[in-house]
């Protein structure tokens, strides 16, 4: 997978191995849920933890997205990637019967964006 391309396209060929640091700079960009879907194997419940108080809700937004997309289209990142990109829940509450999907809304242009990403890690 060519993650460099998505790094230098979405994310001004910014410096990941800090994984704290990189958090905090591209959170509030509307496209860290991209960085999450790809990377499932980061340590992102620590990077959680890091956050400041008033940027946790938005982390979980980001991360919960990344989620609910790896899960609806995981044939698409299968048929891109030859793997299956696994996100796990940290944050929804899988116990209560409530499908994924109605609680996190995913619009044309994520799933549009996503698309992107997959063929340009491809």
């Amino acid at each position: 997978m060519k993650k460099k391309r998505i790094n230098d396209i979405y994310f001004h060929g910014a410096d990941d191995r800090n994984i704290f640091a990189f958090t905090e700079r591209f959170l509030e960009s509307g496209l860290f849920w991209i960085y999450i879907a790809l990377n499932p194997a980061r340590k992102w419940d620590q990077a959680y933890e890091n956050l400041p108080k008033d940027k946790k809700q938005v982390f979980r937004n980001e991360y919960n997205k990344a989620f609910v997309i790896c899960n609806t289209y995981k044939n698409l990142s299968r048929l891109f990637l030859k793997k299956e990109l696994h996100v796990k829940d940290l944050f929804l509450l899988h116990g209560d019967g409530i499908p994924f999907e109605t609680v996190i809304r995913l619009e044309r242009a994520d799933e549009s964006r996503w698309k992107e990403a997959l063929e340009l890690a491809a």
